[in-house]
């Protein structure tokens, strides 16, 4: 047998080497590695009560994580919520919103504390605690959970009524907790499409 490689194969080959390196170039770009924000043992539902959410109920003091990479948008520290008041604005209490790599918000409240390195503008990392499963603002007499909301990133900040959530979460918190990467991004590009982040259009005419 002739100790030169045969033209024809070693072109195939070629092909086929690049032909997997892109496709596998491609999916790591395009994957953002999601993971379940409660760590510990959980339990939640697929319903919420008047808007799309879930509330993740967790042990107190249970860690929260970043279930994406991203930047820190906005934090409360101190729990505003009043009951006399009951501020809808308020009404999370402590709790952090991040803007994931992907676009998405991701948003968690009723914290018990939140972690000294989460910040306006900080930079997380997947899997990084931002602070604690509690009952603040007005689950006070609830069990301790967290409020889990996804939402476009519309005005960054203080939009509350878009930030505690558009999108129901529930689908995606099961894939991620059985190791999946199901991605929240179309669906909520789709819903900023169609609704736009303003408050009449989230909430109705009659609460603008």
């Amino acid at each position: 047998m002739s100790r030169w490689a045969h033209p024809v194969l070693t072109n195939t080959l070629v092909v086929l080497a690049a032909t997997v390196l892109a496709a596998s170039a491609g999916a790591s770009a395009g994957a953002f590695d999601r993971i379940f924000p409660v760590r510990g043992s959980t339990s939640y539902g697929s319903a919420h009560h008047d808007y799309p959410a879930t509330d993740i109920f967790a042990a107190c003091g249970s860690r929260v994580v970043a279930p994406i990479r991203g930047r820190v948008l906005e934090v409360s520290r101190r729990d505003r919520w009043d009951p006399a008041t009951d501020r809808p604005a308020d009404r999370g209490g402590k709790f952090v919103a991040i803007r994931g790599a992907d676009g998405v918000r991701y948003y968690g409240s009723h914290l018990r504390s939140l972690a000294g390195a989460t910040s306006p503008g900080a930079v997380v990392r997947r899997g990084q605690l931002l602070g604690r499963v509690g009952h603040s603002g007005n689950a006070r007499s609830t069990a301790c959970h967290l409020h889990f909301g996804i939402s476009p990133v519309c005005s960054r900040t203080g939009d509350w009524w878009v930030r505690r959530g558009v999108v129901p979460p529930y689908r995606y918190l099961r894939s991620w907790q059985r190791g999946g990467d199901r991605s929240p991004r179309r669906e909520v590009r789709q819903w900023r499409h169609r609704h736009g982040c303003s408050r009449s259009a989230v909430l109705g005419a009659m609460t603008a």
